[in-house]
């Protein structure tokens, strides 16, 4: 799959150790600052990320990055808060993009990128950046944090899946309606023991269902416009959706594995024929050695404005406030390193995050590479798909992590028989403005 990709590779390794090693800083050669860094990733990921900071340490002497993970994103949020308050919190940290909102009600805590940058005289071209990432990440003009790893849903098929089945390997299903009827033939003919999964409920089949479909997940802009949004979820595309879901749970021919990375798994050892991830998991997907392909996510053909744009995932590098002078030169010189096309370039090949600038987008179209690699440029169309609107810019609620966390159990209670859909949805919307109230 990556025949000639090799050779991309060996000119993105090319570049990063020797034109970047060409950019200089004016630290102190005598002294090595230590940046110390926190995040959420792991496995296969985890390792590039390692990789990355590797060169950037290899690059020049004058700093350090030392990565420590400290479990899941959202385990590493709140071990980044709890440190803060202990005033023991680490120079950087990685946080989820639904911990954006809280980052940024924790005024004072956090030194934004644009002026980390301008104060250090440090290159940053904030307008390189694709503007949905951009945008997500910023108020008004001020770049709050770095977009490290942003990434947006996708469908992964599996191609020999597919054939035993008696389905075309190059047409994946374009509407739901489709992959409902070929997620029951994957079952019925027995290609596969599992038609279809979804790794991630409450952001794929319902935050990003809802801006593919044009449809507000709250109001005020999703939140972007106000502290204090109401959750409209519980509209009848939503619950239709989960409806459909749920009657295919009943049918056999889709399978829940859990609220995270769980279903991953049960993808690459072929025991499901269609999985809906990040395009962050590409990098897993790839190590199997499965025959696969990327498609863009389904949609029901009689809703209005469908499809739409899909808003990212991932997560953002944040600066603590507080660290010192030269932790902040050390930081801003990290960040300029991590913005430069080659280097993006090689972090998406590798990971599967998207390219988050226009520049390191053009140097992987100019080399050919998705010629050769079609299924990586998939997320970058729908994010593009049509100019970003109040329904697809993106989600900015206080309480997020906690309204995810009720709006899986709840779709858990509904696979179980306890919630109808529209109870399930219900009843998220109610507790979830409680939380918003607060």
């Amino acid at each position: 799959m990556f025949s000639k990709g090799d050779l991309l590779m060996k000119s993105l390794k090319l570049a990063t150790l020797t034109s970047l090693m060409a950019i200089s800083y004016n630290a102190p050669a005598f002294s090595v600052v230590d940046l110390q860094f926190w995040h959420g990733l792991s496995g296969q990921t985890a390792e590039y990320l390692n990789d990355m900071i590797n060169d950037f340490n290899k690059s020049q002497k004058e700093y350090h990055v030392t990565a420590v993970r400290k479990g899941s994103y959202q385990e590493t949020m709140m071990a980044g808060i709890a440190a803060y308050r202990a005033k023991k919190s680490p120079d950087l940290i990685q946080v989820y993009e639904v911990g954006t909102a809280t980052m940024m009600a924790a005024q004072g805590a956090i030194i934004p990128v644009s002026k980390l940058m301008t104060d250090n005289h440090a290159k940053l071209d904030i307008k390189d950046l694709i503007p949905a990432v951009k945008g997500y990440y910023s108020h008004g003009e001020e770049l709050l944090s770095y977009p490290l790893n942003s990434s947006s849903p996708v469908m992964y098929f599996n191609k020999s899946i597919f054939k035993k089945a008696g389905l075309d390997p190059n047409l994946p299903p374009k509407t739901w309606d489709e992959l409902f009827k070929y997620a029951e033939k994957i079952k019925t003919s027995g290609a596969a023991p599992c038609g279809f999964t979804s790794a991630w409920i409450a952001w794929i089949q319902l935050e990003n269902f809802s801006a593919w479909h044009n449809v507000p997940y709250a109001s005020n802009s999703n939140g972007m416009s106000s502290k204090t949004p109401k959750l409209l979820f519980n509209s009848k595309t939503q619950v239709s959706h989960w409806d459909n879901l749920l009657k295919a749970n009943k049918a056999g021919y889709f399978t829940y594995y859990g609220r995270t990375t769980e279903p991953e798994m049960a993808f690459t050892t072929q025991k499901c024929g269609i999985y809906f991830d990040s395009t962050g998991s590409y990098g897993d997907v790839k190590q199997s050695k499965i025959d696969f392909g990327v498609a863009k996510l389904p949609y029901y053909q009689n809703v209005p404005g469908a499809p739409q744009n899909t808003i990212i995932g991932g997560a953002s590098m944040w600066v603590f406030n507080g660290i010192s002078a030269e932790k902040q030169k050390a930081a801003a010189h990290f960040i300029s390193y991590l913005s430069q096309p080659e280097v993006i370039a090689k972090w998406h090949t590798t990971s599967g995050y998207l390219p988050i600038s226009n520049s390191s987008y053009k140097f992987l179209k100019n080399e050919g590479f998705y010629k050769l690699n079609p299924g990586l440029e998939v997320a970058i169309f729908e994010l593009n798909n049509k100019v970003p609107n109040d329904n697809s810019k993106g989600l900015r609620i206080s309480g997020l992590p906690e309204i995810r966390n009720i709006i899986e159990a709840n779709f858990e209670s509904m696979l179980s028989g306890k919630l109808t859909a529209q109870k399930a949805l219900d009843d998220a919307v109610e507790k979830g403005d409680a939380i918003i109230k607060k």
